[in-house]
């Protein structure tokens, strides 16, 4: 007998122990022979996880590697040794993710060669200017120096307005959304793809609204009208197609494990995912030599970004990117969730999510480098969210199509 994923488990397979909701309902009881019916109810009520006769984690985990060869399963340890150098593998939520990642990395390797692992970035050695000094900066001063970045898209403060109005409708939500052609493109686009997985076409602005609703899509239009502010980024200070890429994959997981948690807004949570790293590109804007030496620094010493920026600057993106989004007079929620999503002190349910989704996008992020840097879950941001780690594989194998068409929006 053992707890399986409901992913792994096939018709004909029989219930060892009853199958209960995680909101306590009754669903199956024990000595159930399960049928495909009985799998797809389970997951349409949020089940990630069952007793099932005769099977255990571990037996599944042998048969899973029993077609890989040592060497794809020894190389992807390699790369994951250097990636899980800071995480703590005692958590059992990173002990799952860096299972989950050993998998897939190793039937990637297994599939593909060896050639799919990327070599670590060559950075230059690049020093701090002469004239800085740790302390006479301040994240919020950076973002009051930079001029470009205090002007947000017009379109937020009209949309803004439509939410605070008492008197305001679904209409007027979408007049104002619908004047903004590329916004709109965008939106429905985002709408029909498997992010939400409607059975039929939505083919308009008013038809979204009435759908997922008013607050919802005006959250979601804040998102993607806060990109368009940030066009022009020296692409020698970073590669905005993958950042974007990571942005994207870090609000797709977000919102997924949302789903699974009471009383969180998964599009804002998608917002947040898609803004958490923001400060990162106020930082590259204004300061540009010290955010060099901070890359090259983390790289050096294969030490997170974060950390890094705390030691030279005495301040991190999170804080700049909420600082930043404090100026545009964004929700509140959201501003805690972008600064707290490193450092979740005192707990703060969906930016612990975002704190998680950080970790997921750098694990199953691509393209696969040893460079990258797992972030650390801790057992009190995790336990904080009350969920299984068996929500951890079905958030990683819903992902894959949401991110690919999620990018299309912004890059095609």
């Amino acid at each position: 007998m053992g707890l399986i994923y409901l992913d792994d488990i096939k018709p004909g397979m029989t219930l060892e122990k009853d199958l209960i909701c995680p909101n306590g309902r009754f669903l199956l009881p024990s000595g159930s022979v399960l049928e495909e019916k009985h799998l797809k109810i389970a997951r349409s009520w949020g089940i990630t996880e069952a007793y099932i006769a005769g099977l255990d984690m571990e037996t599944l985990k042998q048969a899973a590697e029993a077609d890989i060869s040592p060497e794809s399963i020894t190389l992807a340890e390699e790369v994951l040794s250097k990636q899980y150098k800071h995480a703590d593998l005692t958590v059992p939520v990173m002990q799952e993710i860096y299972s989950i990642n050993r998998l897939t990395l190793s039937r990637h390797i297994e599939a593909k060669g060896r050639d799919i692992i990327k070599p670590a970035p060559e950075y230059e050695e690049a020093r701090l200017p002469k004239s800085f000094v740790k302390g006479q900066i301040s994240a919020a001063s950076i973002v009051e120096k930079e001029v470009g970045l205090a002007s947000f898209p017009d379109i937020y403060y009209k949309i803004k307005d439509v939410l605070a109005s008492p008197t305001s409708s679904a209409s007027h939500m979408a007049d104002v959304v619908e004047k903004d052609t590329s916004l709109s493109a965008k939106l429905l686009k985002i709408v029909n793809s498997a992010f939400y997985s409607f059975p039929s076409k939505i083919d308009s602005i008013r038809r979204a609204i009435t759908i997922i609703g008013t607050k919802e899509l005006g959250t979601l239009a804040v998102g993607i009208s806060a990109i368009e502010a940030f066009k022009g980024i020296p692409t020698e200070l970073t590669n905005m197609k993958i950042f974007w890429r990571h942005s994207i994959t870090c609000g797709v997981f977000a919102r997924l494990l949302g789903t699974y948690i009471e009383e969180v807004s998964t599009e804002r949570l998608f917002v947040s995912g898609l803004l958490h790293d923001i400060g990162r590109l106020v930082i590259f804007r204004v300061l540009p030599d010290e955010s060099a030496h901070t890359l090259y620094l983390s790289h050096k010493l294969n030490k997170p970004l974060c950390e890094i920026e705390f030691e030279v600057l005495g301040f991190d993106h999170a804080e700049v990117g909420s600082a930043l989004l404090e100026k545009w007079k964004f929700p509140g929620q959201l501003v805690k969730n972008i600064k707290y999503h490193h450092h979740t002190r005192p707990i703060h349910t969906e930016a612990s999510i975002v704190e998680i989704a950080d970790c997921l996008a750098v694990a199953f992020g691509s393209p696969v480098a040893s460079s990258h840097i797992v972030p650390s879950i801790s057992m009190e941001v995790w336990d904080s969210l009350g969920i299984s780690t068996s929500v951890i594989a079905n958030v990683v194998s819903q992902s894959d199509r949401q991110i690919t068409e999620i990018e299309d929006v912004f890059f095609r």
